[in-house]
């Protein structure tokens, strides 16, 4: 049998059988503050769950005020001080560096060149929920 995967397989594949890490599990919320797409702002709140699925509800503000929500899920993982997560609409998996501000804020920084400009970074906040 010749398999060919295709690149959203191979980033699926790659989550197989890695491991989560405790600390970022549960209910968090970030914004990038418009740095990913200039002339829109975008909030989101991330369900990290321990067995390594996600869910993730957004909040776009648009550049003419219009504001629209999506909600996706996906996967993530933690590999050495490198996270990774992939949403159902992405073709290849994300990977950032993280640097735990606190016990409940982590800062991230995705990992991909873009010359000329600041590497795209956020902080999410942990949810305190009752």
């Amino acid at each position: 049998m010749n398999l060919i995967l295709k690149d959203r397989d191979k980033s699926l594949f790659f989550f197989e059988n890695t491991k989560t890490d405790p600390r970022f599990v549960g209910v968090w919320k970030g914004t990038d503050h418009g740095k990913f797409f200039k002339g829109e702002t975008n909030s989101w709140i991330i369900n990290r769950k321990a067995d390594g699925t996600m869910y993730i509800t957004f909040k776009t503000i648009h550049a003419d005020d219009e504001v629209t929500y999506a909600e996706e899920k996906g996967v993530w993982c933690v590999i050495g001080d490198e996270y990774f997560e992939f949403r159902e609409s992405d073709q290849n998996k994300d990977q950032y560096s993280f640097l735990f501000l606190s016990n409940n804020s982590i800062h991230f920084t995705i990992n991909e060149e873009k010359s000329g400009e600041e590497p795209y970074n956020f902080v999410d906040f942990k949810m305190l929920l009752d």
